[in-house]
């Protein structure tokens, strides 16, 4: 079947991709056929296409690990949807379609009145965070938790699901703009990053020290972050946007008796065989609860990702960012 995607055949450049036809293979039987409406856009997105990612997808490639639309087909085996379901799943990359095939397994039915957009941009964002702080980190009521890079997708998530679950947050960003932002999302405490110096600025603040960290940045960051942990505190490790990977060191782990935890939450992620979407469940049902909420991420056409690929990556971003196909126009 031809489809138009977003195709890459060398990693290296953003720009070595295209928005062209391709062929999708037969679904086997455990696989949905899913004509994508949305496409969140994450930072492994990026990594991947850059040749940066931890588990390299082969050649060629095409972005997207989140998708929401319409189950077009069903393999024999499938049970659990039918043809016309409105859908999210994991796309363990090839979102950047017109259509994708999931394993069952990795897809969930959209909640009712959520629009296909929000439905896409929540999945990626949310779950990992609601696995990184309910499932690894234990986070409970009261406990003191600084977000890194707070005003990005998952940094929002972050500031959420801690808020939902009674802790007080302090959100850290660039710019005053991006600290509005997070205060709308229920940030308690606003640091803004002077010079790019994580010590410096919150040495200024002033603060009290964390119980659970939140770094999504990286390199000196992740250092420099250690300085502001509690006794028996956790560092979470979510992921590199200041493009360096930190050498940490040791003798401070031992000093602050804490515990750093490596978050790679998805079917993507290689030796996670024991994956499911049970973090999927427990954002919905902080959803349901009214605790949660989901903004509107900002769309760009899929012809138009490349726009959108470099807003992220130049970290200029503020919030999730979308694709959308013609078929999400046409509803």
């Amino acid at each position: 079947m031809k489809i138009k995607s977003v195709n890459q055949r060398d990693f290296g450049r953003l720009e070595n991709m295209e928005f062209s036809n391709s062929d999708i293979e037969n679904i086997v039987d455990d696989e949905l056929l899913i004509n994508v409406h949305c496409c969140g856009i994450s930072f492994a997105d990026i990594l991947a296409a850059e040749g940066k990612y931890q588990d390299t997808p082969p050649l060629p490639f095409t972005p997207g690990l989140e998708v929401s639309g319409v189950v077009e087909s069903v393999g024999s085996a499938v049970k659990g949807f039918n043809i016309g379901d409105e859908v999210i799943a994991l796309s363990k990359w090839g979102g950047f379609s017109e259509k994708v095939k999931v394993k069952e397994s990795f897809a969930i039915n959209k909640l009712k009145g959520m629009s296909f957009d929000i439905a896409a941009c929540m999945t990626i964002n949310y779950g990992t965070s609601y696995y990184a702080l309910v499932e690894r980190a234990k986070i409970k009521e009261n406990d003191k938790v600084l977000i890194l890079g707070a005003s990005g997708g998952i940094g929002l998530s972050a500031i959420e699901i801690s808020k939902a679950l009674g802790c007080h947050v302090t959100a850290m960003a660039s710019s005053k703009d991006k600290l509005s932002v997070c205060k709308d999302y229920g940030a308690d405490e606003l640091v803004l990053t002077k010079e790019d110096n994580l010590k410096k600025s919150l040495m200024e603040f002033k603060g009290s020290k964390f119980d659970i960290i939140y770094d999504t940045i990286g390199g000196l960051y992740t250092n420099d972050s250690l300085s502001f942990i509690n006794w028996e505190g956790k560092l979470l490790i979510m992921g590199f946007a200041s493009g360096d990977i930190s050498s940490i060191p040791t003798n401070k782990i031992l000093l602050k008796g804490c515990d750093i935890i490596g978050v790679f939450w998805g079917p993507f992620a290689r030796g996670n065989k024991y994956f499911n979407l049970n973090s999927l469940k427990g954002v919905s049902d902080l959803f349901n609860k009214g605790l949660i909420r989901f903004s509107k991420p900002k769309m760009f056409h899929i012809s138009d990702f490349l726009s959108a690929m470099k807003e992220i990556k130049d970290r200029k971003s503020v919030g999730k960012l979308c694709l959308y196909t013609d078929s999400f126009k046409r509803r």
